[in-house]
């Protein structure tokens, strides 16, 4: 089974994130850059109800990351874990796997 594994890290770590995973035999991946906060952040916070205010505070507070998308093969997934948590052992990061039923690819 193939599965889409997700990898945050923040901004700065990427360049590690990327080489744990190519280590780890991934073949290719996407990369979204984004601001985000951890729960140990937001927790106790409450936002005002103004739209504009609240992405104001969230844009002021959040952190610079990136979330790295890759589809692995399931058998491969320990192995690339182990590397993730000796290259980025010293970064704050989070894994997320999801199951996949079926790819489609159109290459004309």
């Amino acid at each position: 089974m193939k599965v889409l594994l997700y990898l945050f890290v923040e901004s700065e770590n990427v360049g590690k994130a990327i080489n744990a995973l190519s280590e780890g035999g991934i073949t290719g991946f996407f990369l979204y850059d984004y601001k985000g906060m951890s729960p140990q952040d937001w927790q106790g916070f409450l936002l005002d109800e103004d739209p504009e205010m609240a992405i104001k505070a969230v844009s002021d507070l959040a952190q610079n990351a990136v979330l790295i998308g890759t589809v692995v093969n399931e058998n491969k997934l320990m192995e690339i874990e182990k590397i993730i948590d000796e290259k980025l052992a010293d970064c704050k990061y989070t894994i997320i796997e999801i199951p996949i039923e079926g790819i489609i690819v159109n290459m004309p």
